[in-house]
């Protein structure tokens, strides 16, 4: 019985991430080189405001199976599910994982299969988590509660490059 731990996470968001960082820096070197460096400042700030959501709502969201349990980590919460309460696992066009004392956790941005395990598999996301589930049943907690973070220091990063951006906009 192989017991293992995958991770599942869009790569498609996480290109589309990077090329928009991309962009921004290639917009800002460009106002920097003109000597604009009033505009190059403004586009910088801006750039920061639209990547950091962009990474929070997409880079950052990603499915563990592992050992504990279910992680799920979201945009804006991070929840930690032991084996013991994950009741069923859902996919359609989003991530649905029902606890057993009736929690739904949802993640919007359905992850995807490790690259190197695409071909090898076509079977549904939640058959893979349930097979995953098998090989650690037993080995967490029965007693074991989910637990749920707030990630409050990319909201910060998120508001202060907004924030950075508006007032740098109306200043400069």
């Amino acid at each position: 019985m192989p017991q293992r731990s995958i991770t599942y996470r869009s790569s498609f968001s996480i290109g589309l991430v990077i090329i928009v960082a991309i962009l921004a820096a290639f917009l800002t070197v460009d106002a920097a080189v003109r000597g604009f460096w009033g505009i190059a400042v403004i586009t910088a700030l801006w750039s920061a405001a639209i990547v950091a959501p962009l990474s929070l709502f997409l880079a950052l969201p990603r499915l563990t199976a592992d050992q504990e349990g279910l992680t799920c980590v979201g945009p804006l919460t991070t929840w930690v599910i032991p084996w013991s309460n994950v009741d069923t696992v859902r996919t359609r066009r989003l991530l649905l994982v029902e606890t057993t004392d009736g929690k739904v956790i949802t993640l919007f941005s359905v992850p995807s299969r490790p690259m190197g395990m695409r071909s090898v598999h076509a079977t549904d996301l939640g058959d893979e988590i349930e097979a995953i589930r098998r090989d650690w049943e037993g080995h967490s907690d029965p007693e074991a509660k989910a637990t749920r973070r707030v990630h409050v220091r990319g909201i910060s990063i998120v508001g202060v490059a907004v924030v950075a951006a508006v007032i740098a906009t109306i200043v400069l």
